[in-house]
């Protein structure tokens, strides 16, 4: 699977200069929102979160949750295999389940670079999201692998 960067580069415009013709006793042109001292203009909200690149790229957000949900089962089909060819009973084989989730994450997030907010809306949903989508391929593979290998 593939994660894409889901935050969009922020785009920089420069302001031209513009010719400037000094017209005698005439007052120099104001901008709205210019504070007297020749300041910067007062940037809004939105122009604030554009400037610092905070819009998300929705098409990749998609694609990298498909991809964390799959990652998610494969994760689930294979700590069922382990933890039922291991003979792991109750809790102790939810407890491989979890572990191996969490193993699973880390490494997403080492093949990320550990720049997690650039593909996911925040850091921590490569941990939490759809931790519980491969719970039900955990519990049909720990149940088989166990079944075929110790009791049949």
């Amino acid at each position: 699977f593939w994660l894409k960067p889901a935050v969009c580069a922020p785009i920089r415009y420069t302001r031209r200069p513009t010719p400037s013709r000094p017209e005698v006793g005439a007052m120099p042109p104001s901008r709205p929102g210019q504070i007297d001292g020749g300041k910067e203009p007062k940037k809004g909200k939105l122009q604030q979160k554009y400037d610092d690149g905070e819009f998300l790229n929705v098409v990749a957000l998609q694609q990298n949750s498909r991809a964390l949900g799959h990652a998610r089962v494969y994760s689930g089909v294979m700590a069922g295999c382990v933890a039922g060819l291991l003979r792991y009973e109750g809790l102790s084989g939810v407890f491989i389940f979890v572990l191996m989730t969490l193993l699973h994450s880390i490494m997403i997030c080492t093949k990320m670079g550990f720049s997690m907010q650039r593909h996911f809306p925040k850091a921590h949903d490569v941990l939490v999201n759809q931790f519980v989508s491969g719970l039900l391929p955990f519990i049909l593979f720990w149940t088989l692998s166990f079944d075929i290998v110790h009791i049949f």
